[in-house]
């Protein structure tokens, strides 16, 4: 008798659903969906898309088609239509795409339900793909990255952001072995925050005036430049990889 292989449970992280944590709202459902106040994904949000918007103007070049993959709320949408000329979002929960939505950022017909199997795209459809937050576990990262390899053209981009884990097994070299074995070369690998962020620790105090999160986050990358991790390193760092499609 033959068992079924069970397949991973991309529905749920730390055990609870991301239907729940859409009801969080847009940076709720991407980042930390226990804050309340909103210092902590303000700073969280700014540090990714100063990291990205730095990252793709390092290459020099506009893009005609770009993918959010696995868009959650769509908080980066906006981000992307300042770089390429059409954009589309895909993600696996309905309640996410429906967040997404409501910011007008994209045609609706251009948010994408997808569950199984391929992408309903073509082979190097896009020349720009986006990912962030979505290789959370090591069965995404392995599951996951040849499907965005297959969406990415031939000398297209992909950015994809992702916390570097030693607890968890996703460390820095299984990140970088999975991109490689992928189709992808790494045009930069560098750590943008830290588990033990100071500079987060000042945005989230409660004298704090809103303009202080951008400053900080601006710090924080700074802080993090030419910063070496190892894989027996503890705690957790937020990495942003650029990878070129071979």
């Amino acid at each position: 008798m033959q068992h079924k292989t069970s397949q991973p449970d991309f529905d749920v992280y730390q055990g609870i659903t991301w239907t729940e944590r859409a009801r969080h709202g847009v940076f709720g459902v991407a980042l930390d969906m226990g804050d309340r106040i909103g210092k902590k994904n303000r700073f969280l949000d700014l540090v990714h898309q100063t990291a990205i918007r730095r990252s793709l103007e390092t290459t020099h070049r506009s893009y005609q088609r770009a993918l959010d993959f696995g868009c959650g709320g769509g908080r980066l949408l906006p981000l992307l239509k300042d770089y390429a000329s059409d954009v589309y979002a895909v993600d696996r929960t309905q309640a996410c795409l429906d967040l997404a939505r409501t910011q007008n950022a994209i045609p609706a017909e251009r948010l994408i339900c997808w569950r199984d199997g391929p992408a309903p795209f073509a082979d190097g459809f896009f020349d720009l793909v986006l990912c962030v937050y979505v290789l959370l576990t090591g069965e995404a990262l392995d599951t996951l990255s040849p499907e965005i390899s297959r969406l990415c053209a031939p000398g297209g981009y992909a950015i994809v952001l992702e916390q570097a884990d030693n607890s968890r097994g996703l460390t820095l070299q299984h990140y970088r072995k999975t991109f490689t074995h992928s189709g992808f070369s790494l045009s930069s690998v560098r750590p943008i925050r830290s588990s033990r962020s100071r500079a987060m620790n000042l945005a989230l105090k409660s004298w704090a005036p809103t303009w202080l999160s951008d400053v900080s986050a601006h710090w924080e990358i700074a802080r993090m430049k030419g910063a070496k991790f190892g894989d027996e390193t503890p705690g957790y760092f937020d990495y942003l990889f650029a990878l070129k499609k071979n």
